[in-house]
């Protein structure tokens, strides 16, 4: 079992809400083979900000089950640690809170990899952005 893989709050939007053809899409899979997948507790407040306005209750079930930590997706909190080194992160790469925040949690649990779709994230040295359609390559590599 390599390092933990780390999902974007965006990737998890395109697999919930989306045409539903990303590895994501079915998280149990990589979770099967051995893989830990893991997230902030951020992405919580980020991904059902347009459910929540729409008043999706099915679509707020999924991401509540999916960031529940039982199963599929370890969401990590957002303890001082994580701030201490998001300050870091942003003082060297720049780029907003938010993506800080993912980046310092990927980094303190030792993942490799995030997977994003937001080209713009910017990631340090050890840390390699992939999108969700490159990730089963990256993982086979």
């Amino acid at each position: 079992m390599g390092s933990p893989i780390y999902v974007d709050a965006n990737v998890l939007i395109e697999a919930v809400e989306g045409p539903g053809d990303t590895l994501l899409a079915d998280p149990g899979s990589l979770v099967a083979n051995g893989t830990r997948v893991v997230t902030s507790d951020l992405t919580l407040a980020e991904v059902p900000t347009r459910p929540v306005r729409e008043r999706s209750v099915e679509i707020i079930a999924i991401y509540e089950e999916l960031l529940s930590g039982r199963e599929l997706i370890e969401s990590l909190a957002v303890d001082r640690d994580v701030l201490r080194k998001s300050a870091e992160t942003r003082a060297w790469l720049g780029g907003k809170l938010p993506d800080s925040i993912h980046v310092a949690t990927a980094v303190l649990v030792g993942c490799s990899v995030i997977v994003s779709s937001d080209r713009r994230l910017r990631v340090p040295a050890g840390l390699t952005r992939v999108a969700t359609s490159d990730l089963a390559g990256f993982l086979s590599s």
